[in-house]
């Protein structure tokens, strides 16, 4: 048997499964700590960014794909489960296009000023096709302490020939021409605001597809016959149906 016959019987397991999700999980944890630790410049480098971890997705696009095959998922009409791990891999390979082709960065605005720049990490300046301007930005504390409780934006962002008001705060984003803006920090003084933008609509698109079909594997998967949710509520309406015969027998 050749090394590539090797690896690819190896990756089509459902203990390779556990594996690599295992390792993900682990290294979207230690993301998360390098993230609050030292900042999302540095997760992004040692992780999210890794040469290891576009490994990892694509191991993980391969075992989802070799194992719905090996076990002929399509063959024993098992659509639900077919869909589930479609749907994983789909949603890893938007998170790959994200990180290999979307970009983002960050866009700082002065009250009453406008900005069409966005700041990458890597120190280049991408000049946007829109204009943002700064009308106010609030900041609210938590009552008798200085600690911020929520701040937000109120921006007009200028498209062409024409313009609207948004106001974008820590859950609630603005969109405009495949970009996305967030509120990120804002300025010491409180005059100014710190706006995060993305840009990725091929991922976002590859995502959102990936997790319809995860949706879908997840109905499918309770409602197909033969599966263990199904199985239960046919025994239920099977029981129910006895106890109503049994009590019409007793009146």
């Amino acid at each position: 048997m050749s090394l590539l016959q090797e690896i690819k019987e190896m990756l089509s397991t459902w203990r390779a499964t556990a594996v690599l999700l295992l390792l993900l999980a682990a290294a979207m944890a230690a993301a998360t700590f390098l993230e609050a630790g030292l900042g999302t410049e540095a997760a992004r480098g040692v992780v999210y960014h890794a040469w290891w971890f576009f490994v990892l997705y694509g191991l993980l696009i391969a075992n989802f794909v070799l194992v719905s095959h090996r076990y002929g998922l399509w063959r024993r009409k098992q659509w639900g489960l077919l869909l589930l791990h479609y749907g994983f891999a789909v949603i890893l390979g938007g998170a790959a296009i994200t990180h290999l082709w979307g970009y983002e960065g960050m866009m700082h605005i002065r009250t009453g000023q406008s900005s069409d720049r966005l700041f990458a990490a890597d120190g280049s300046v991408h000049e946007l096709p829109f204009r943002v301007t700064l009308r106010d930005f609030r900041l609210v504390r938590y009552p008798g302490s200085n600690t911020p409780s929520s701040y937000e934006s109120d921006v007009t962002i200028h498209e062409g020939n024409s313009s609207r008001n948004v106001r974008i705060y820590m859950n609630n984003i603005a969109r405009s021409g495949g970009f996305r803006l967030y509120q990120s920090s804002y300025d010491p003084d409180e005059r100014g605001t710190v706006l995060s933008v993305n840009h990725d609509p091929a991922g976002n698109a590859v995502t959102y597809a990936g997790y319809l079909l995860l949706c879908a594997g997840l109905v499918g998967s309770l409602t197909q016959k033969g599966s263990r949710f199904r199985t239960l509520l046919e025994k239920l309406d099977r029981s129910s149906q006895t106890t109503d015969a049994h009590e019409a027998e007793t009146l």
